[in-house]
């Protein structure tokens, strides 16, 4: 029997200053939303995500890519089932009998591992439109994802294949390719933006020395957008439309859609250099804060611990992910080097997006802070992938 490494102790350690940093913060937040049950419910939440860490760190790693298109296609259905069934907030919850969880959390995981297995099963791509089968797979699981509607976690799930897809081998200029069409639509709010946006794309085709069939496809396909992008306005949700408004100008609606970003953002300013002292933030404590237990529970912790304790939180995300992505980089095995990618941008685009949205630099996308925000869904998920990771710090000279 092969001898394994060690479990990394460096994310251990990471991992463990986190969840507390969390158990301190919902504690802290709990007592003004719901009392102490908050709290209780949090402890057993996250004792069920460290049994479900122990499954992911002992699972057979080989199984587990031979089943990641069993578990994509089951995750789908749930989500077509949320379409159907969707309760909760926004319709995103499912209830089959007392359990009641959101799907689209544990999506994130499927497509990891779909992502991972797809993605490592080419050991080379061409760079052309054959390599379109390498992210066309994603489609479903992210459009059943926007319908839900879950628009924040939908987008997330396009900024975790997107940075695969360079990880295995894919050019930055073929990513902008990809991405022309986004990015054609966001430019079409303005001259300035399109015209830059023109030049670089005229540019990337210049350097891939692009037949002139594909420069009138491209350019006409983005021209295209760009011209139906005031339309697809009108196919957002209501609170969509009013999330991204209110994102370029909060203070025009400060008593409506505006307060929440508003009032976070004076929670973050009020912490000052070290904060108003556990259990004292005032924001908190006179309930002018909102979802301090869940979306905006780095509001809680930045007025009770300030800048310092701020730094310390992000500087600890920020190890985690990096000793992912060192532990991918060593990883002998495609598969298990991209899962462990994959799990490092999973974490770090959502806490890029939460921390972003509390003080104003991202749109309010009810995305969590992973390991921190009062829940149970994100927790357990997160808590897996956390230990596939482990799992891959202990095989990594595998195949």
């Amino acid at each position: 029997m092969r001898k394994h490494e060690p479990l990394d102790k460096i994310l251990l350690v990471v991992v463990a200053i986190i969840l507390l940093i969390g158990l301190l913060t919902v504690f802290s937040a709990g007592r003004v939303a719901q009392g102490e049950s908050i709290f209780i419910r949090q402890i057993i939440w996250l004792a069920i995500g460290i049994i479900i860490m122990m499954i992911g760190i002992y699972v057979d790693l080989k199984v587990l890519d031979e089943l990641s298109v069993i578990i994509f296609i089951i995750s789908c259905a749930l989500l077509f089932l949320t379409l159907i069934f969707g309760a909760g907030p926004a319709g995103r919850w499912l209830f089959i009998g007392p359990l009641r969880f959101q799907p689209s959390e544990f999506a994130k995981v499927a497509m990891v591992l779909m992502a991972a297995h797809v993605l490592s099963s080419k050991k080379q791509y061409s760079g052309g439109l054959s390599d379109i089968r390498s992210f066309i797979w994603a489609l479903p699981v992210i459009l059943l994802t926007w319908l839900e509607p879950d628009l924040g976690t939908a987008s997330a799930m396009i900024f975790i294949l997107l940075f695969l897809l360079h990880w295995v081998g894919h050019s930055f200029r073929w990513i902008f390719l990809l991405l022309s069409p986004v990015l054609a639509a966001i430019s079409s709010i303005s001259l300035t933006l399109w015209v830059p946006f023109t030049l670089v794309l005229a540019a990337v085709l210049m350097s891939r020395r692009a037949k002139p069939l594909q420069w009138l496809i491209i350019f006409g396909g983005n021209s295209l957008v760009a011209a139906l992008t005031p339309y697809a306005w009108g196919l957002l949700k209501p609170y969509q439309q009013t999330r991204l408004s209110t994102f370029l100008n909060p203070a025009s609606d400060p008593h409506g859609a505006g307060w929440n970003v508003l009032q976070s953002q004076v929670a973050v300013g009020s912490g000052g250099g070290v904060g108003q002292g556990f259990l004292q933030g005032t924001q908190k404590e006179l309930a002018f804060l909102p979802a301090r237990h869940t979306d905006f529970v780095f509001s809680v912790w930045a007025e009770e611990f300030g800048f310092l304790g701020s730094v310390i939180l992000l500087l600890a995300f920020s190890v985690l992910v990096w000793r992912m992505l060192v532990l991918a980089k060593i990883s002998v095995s495609r598969f298990r080097s991209t899962l462990a990618a994959g799990v490092a941008v999973y974490f770090a685009v959502q806490v890029f997006v939460n921390v972003g949205m509390t003080i104003g630099v991202m749109p309010v996308t009810g995305l969590p802070l992973l390991l921190i925000s009062y829940g149970g869904s994100h927790i357990v998920a997160s808590m897996f992938l956390i230990g596939l990771v482990l799992n891959v710090s202990r095989t990594w000279r595998e195949f």
